[in-house]
């Protein structure tokens, strides 16, 4: 591995071809430099969706820069096995727990928006979620993202869960021993009655929904 302010300041990648790169430094110097052979080997696996053999390269390498190569590659194909084998890796406990977690969800669409959730694409994921009808995963989306306004928003808008967002909020609030502030929440708190059984009933009916919808769809 070489810093790249070796090269100078701002040099600029003339060609890259296999392991081989050419460099062209700020006084237009030129510089070859070899690099990794594996990153290339990787991305060809990944093209030809070939990733068990992706994985087992790595482990014969055993590099953590070839692990996250083989992370983003297979995150970019939507390979939830092998972007979860490659994540574990390189120790990024976080992300291996939200893909675990990405295996529960029951709908194709619920699966989609997790993952452009993943890739740091908010919008499309709420917009996969809306599309698809599955308007409480769009607000609880919004709701682990902290996005509260947008969360109650989608719950007043569509006229459902309002009771689910706020209890949230407040629960959220009081964890951190804050008060509320928001005009909006302060106004639906005064008007909406928490009554947490009630709450998570219609959560888990929202659950079993969407798993019923799965089934039915890979029923047909």
């Amino acid at each position: 591995e070489r810093e790249i302010t070796e090269f100078g300041r701002n040099p600029e990648i003339v060609s890259f071809i296999g392991n081989h790169c050419r460099l062209r430094r700020m006084d237009g110097a030129w510089v070859s430099v070899d690099v990794s052979p594996y990153p290339s080997v990787l991305h060809q696996h990944a093209l030809a969706s070939r990733w068990e053999e992706a994985v087992r390269l790595c482990r014969f390498v055993k590099d953590d820069m070839v692990w996250a190569c083989l992370a983003a590659m297979a995150s970019a194909a939507k390979e939830l096995n092998t972007t979860e084998i490659a994540y574990s890796a390189i120790h990024e406990v976080s992300k291996v727990e939200y893909l675990a977690s990405m295996k529960e969800i029951p709908s194709a669409e619920g699966r989609a928006a997790a993952w452009a959730l993943f890739s740091r694409q908010p919008a499309e994921a709420e917009a996969i979620l809306i599309q698809a009808g599955l308007v409480y995963r769009a607000i609880e989306l919004n709701m682990q993202s902290h996005n509260w306004t947008r969360a109650l928003k989608l719950a007043i808008q569509y006229k459902t869960h309002v009771d689910t967002v706020v209890a949230y909020r407040q629960k959220y609030l009081n964890d951190f021993g804050k008060k509320e502030t928001n005009k909006t929440f302060i106004q639906c708190a005064a008007q909406t009655e928490i009554h947490w059984e009630t709450i998570r009933a219609k959560i888990e009916a929202e659950v079993d929904k969407e798993r019923q919808r799965a089934s039915g769809e890979i029923g047909r």
